[in-house]
């Protein structure tokens, strides 16, 4: 797979989880009492409810913008892993399915991102330049 594939691959994965985070970010805005029934069948405060939208809605911008598109993935990937213990815990095996699929998904955008998400945060990164800028001394 050439780079090119492998770009449009990534962005093009990458808007489709920012879409799938952000139907399930505004949901918890939208009908945040649907949302506090479930999180107090799992045992989750209901505080947590708009937390949660706001993480979803946050890193679905995050994908979207390639700078931050690997940092977003992977507090998206860790995120999920509390979902994905979630379901487990309560046995909603389609549930388990669903959360697996988008934590796999986020964790490959991570992983796929990972050359320069530890360039940006160990030397910076100039998008304009579309290089790494080395900022050791």
């Amino acid at each position: 797979m050439n780079d090119k594939t492998k770009g449009m691959l990534l962005v093009g994965g990458a808007a489709v989880l920012a879409l799938v985070f952000l139907m399930f970010g505004a949901g918890k805005f939208v009908d945040p009492a649907k949302w506090i029934g479930k999180f107090t069948a799992w045992g989750i405060p209901t505080w947590f409810v708009p937390v949660s939208g706001a993480i979803e809605l946050a890193g679905a911008v995050g994908l979207l913008i390639p700078i931050l598109r690997g940092l977003a993935g992977l507090g998206l990937a860790l995120f999920m892993i509390g979902a994905v213990a979630t379901h487990v815990v309560h046995a909603e095996v389609a549930m388990i399915f669903v959360a697996g699929t988008i934590l796999a998904g986020s964790a490959a955008v991570c992983w796929l991102r990972l050359p320069e998400t530890l360039a940006f945060i160990g030397r910076g990164y100039s998008s304009k330049l579309m290089t790494v800028i080395d900022r050791t001394p």
